[in-house]
């Protein structure tokens, strides 16, 4: 199936129109394919499978192609109840996110004539020696002044077992109860919008 990008943005605007009215729109094919590619005409060279877009707390479902072992495209789920095919513009470009050239895949510490310095530039570093720089500075912020000297600031993509372990090591571990995600800052212009929308501090759970 073609799509031009002039059909793309007309599907979606009209989506979001309908959304914020809370209009059931009929699921069209311009709108369910909106995608990179087709997996009925991929070839079968792409492999499918099922996952859930990690960007929100929505619970789109998505497809996602592989080929050779890398993400090749991604397209909304026609079949999930909750985004019947639709991706927002996050959703329709994951496969382009896992591989941009601006996507860090090494640990950046503020270095200065090869050692730590706050005043530094960033620099690619092993995990080894990030980790090491890390643990120095816990162990010299609780001494000075005890668990609650130390936070960590995660991410709103983590899994639920990440989530767990972050929560185990800053309780249980250290005894803090400094640990806040990144939703905090990237989700305060959304909840605005949710508010005005919808009147509730989240997103609506479903497209209908």
């Amino acid at each position: 199936m073609t799509l031009t990008r002039r059909d793309f943005i007309k599907a979606n605007a009209a989506a979001a129109a309908a959304t914020a009215a809370a209009v059931n729109l009929p699921l069209v094919p311009s709108m369910a394919q909106a995608a990179t590619t087709d997996p009925a005409t991929a070839g079968a060279d792409i492999k499918w499978d099922k996952a859930a877009c990690r960007f929100c707390g929505t619970g789109c479902s998505v497809l996602v192609g592989t080929k050779g072992g890398r993400v090749v495209a991604t397209q909304g789920d026609p079949d999930a109840p909750v985004n019947r095919g639709l991706n927002c513009i996050k959703g329709y470009f994951l496969s382009k996110i896992m591989y941009g050239e601006d996507r860090l895949t090494k640990p950046l510490l503020r270095m200065k004539n090869g050692k730590f310095d706050k005043s530094g530039e960033f620099t690619p570093v092993t995990w080894k020696q990030a980790f090491d720089v890390m643990e120095e500075k816990f162990k010299t912020a609780m001494k000075a002044g005890g668990p609650e000297a130390v936070a960590m600031f995660g991410s709103g993509q983590w899994t639920i077992w990440e989530g767990y372990a972050a929560a185990k090591f800053m309780k249980a571990g250290l005894r803090s109860n400094n640990l806040d995600p990144n939703a905090r800052h990237c989700m305060a212009s959304a909840v605005v919008g949710f508010m005005r929308t919808f009147n509730m501090d989240e997103p609506m759970g479903c497209y209908d």
